[in-house]
């Protein structure tokens, strides 16, 4: 799929109780939202996991939506259950928030938007293929 939105970086504050951060890649493919990303410590970022991927399938989120701050952004990806982001570190169950860089905003609405299409596209198929015998 080639929407012209390139990958957004971003991250996830607060893992295990502030102790570790996030850091990675967004992008969209066909099946919902690729994560390419590293599990650091927060303090100085010595130590670092490998590189890790995961893909949260549009069928698992409930609702994507966009937050600009005054100096960075927010993706908020809500989940259908407590299992929809079982590939990726955060804090909140059934939830995560990723924070974009301010000079990086612009791109990651470009990309909600174009999520917030897909995933409607995603479940306009899926009522479609339902009602199917």
């Amino acid at each position: 799929m080639n929407t012209g939105i390139r990958t957004v970086p971003f991250e996830i504050t607060g893992v295990s109780h502030g102790l570790k951060e996030v850091k990675g890649l967004v992008k969209l493919n066909e099946e919902g939202f690729e994560l390419e990303y590293t599990l650091q410590d927060s303090f100085v970022g010595v130590f670092k996991s490998d590189m890790k991927s995961t893909i949260i399938p549009y069928g698992n989120l409930e609702e994507i939506m966009f937050e600009k701050g005054w100096f960075s952004g927010k993706i908020i990806l809500e989940g259908t259950s407590m299992n929809a982001f079982s590939g990726l570190p955060g804090t909140e169950p059934g939830s995560r928030t990723l924070k974009i860089n301010r000079k990086h905003r612009d791109e990651a609405e470009k990309l909600v938007s174009h999520a917030r299409m897909r995933l409607s596209e995603y479940r306009l198929d899926a009522m479609e293929g339902e009602g199917e015998f």
